[in-house]
């Protein structure tokens, strides 16, 4: 087991004794939470096979990924690599992801989620997004909204970033709809414009429930309120900000590349919206109460925190 920056120790051992519960499964593995005999509290992703040349290749590009510490990105906090087995160890998020927030529980007595924080969420994503493209020019390669996860304050964090390098073939198809027009489904064309196109497809999702080619469909002929999450409907005076964010989203996935805008860009734009800050209120979300299994980094860039799913 092989630790990065970060308070957490452990033996292998005791990781894999530990009770876990799963959390989801991916087309990069399946993530559990894992709870550790002091009551540390973390995620493990278990990875598919991976198309790397070995444990060195391996070792350096999770080294790579084990440096970046933003507010919006969940820190990897540990690796293992051995001939039948890989894990990942990051820090749990008790809140979910932006998937879950939005469509999840649908039951009776659910609480939909407001305006104004899949606003703030969108933007703590995008910043998130907008670090990894700057950081040693990686990408994300897999955004999709079960990858946007919430902290235990509720910061938006992304997740599953930088592993669409270290597989190859079947295993690396995308999410239906969120995949760019441009990109093979090998993973070997990925983009920084492919992930703005992705995050275009998630504002979609955060606002109008329908993938690009019917919401533009629709908007081609006119701004209509057939477009939004009727959960939206009950909110008075959004209505601009709402057709605003959709004309990002379509900004984003434009079918050529290059006409895409940058993601700090995109960021920018979401933030600019109503001159909000990236974290959202505490009482926006019914957010736990537990403590953080690891300390919060300082941010440097812009409000959010991390987990792994």
């Amino acid at each position: 087991m092989v630790f990065l920056e970060g308070v957490m120790r452990f033996e292998l051992e005791e990781l894999l004794r530990a009770s876990a519960e799963m959390l989801g499964k991916g087309v990069f593995g399946t993530a559990y939470k894992a709870v550790l005999d002091d009551g540390t509290v973390a995620a493990v992703k278990r990875l598919k096979e991976v198309s790397v040349g070995g444990k060195r290749e391996f070792q350096q590009r999770m080294e790579v990924l084990g440096r970046l510490r933003h507010c919006n990105v969940v820190p990897l906090r540990a690796y293992y690599f051995a001939k039948d087995e890989k894990l990942l160890v990051s820090d749990y998020m008790p809140n979910g992801s932006l998937s879950w927030l939005l469509h999840g529980n649908r039951g009776p007595g659910r609480t939909p989620l407001d305006w104004t924080t899949r606003v703030k969420l969108a933007a703590g994503a995008a910043r998130g997004i907008a670090f990894i493209h700057n950081s040693d020019k990686l990408t994300h390669g897999n955004i999709k909204s079960t990858n946007v996860l919430v902290d235990v304050v509720g910061n938006a964090c992304v997740s599953d970033f930088g592993l669409s390098s270290i597989f190859a073939g079947p295993t690396c198809a995308r999410s239906n709809g969120y995949l760019a027009p441009e990109a093979s489904l090998d993973g070997r064309k990925q983009t920084h414009m492919s992930d703005v196109y992705s995050f275009g497809v998630l504002l979609i999702a955060a606002e109008a429930l329908e993938l690009p080619r019917w919401v533009r469909s629709v908007v081609r002929e006119e701004w209509t309120a057939e477009v939004f999450d009727l959960e939206l409907m009950r909110y008075k005076d959004i209505e601009e900000e709402m057709v605003a964010l959709l004309q990002i989203a379509m900004a984003c996935t434009v079918a050529a590349p290059d006409q895409r805008p940058r993601m700090s860009h995109v960021a920018k734009m979401i933030e600019d919206l109503s001159g909000i800050h990236v974290s959202p209120s505490h009482d926006a979300l019914d957010l736990v109460s537990e403590s953080p299994s690891v300390p919060e980094d300082a941010c440097t860039g812009g409000g959010g925190a991390s987990a792994s799913q």
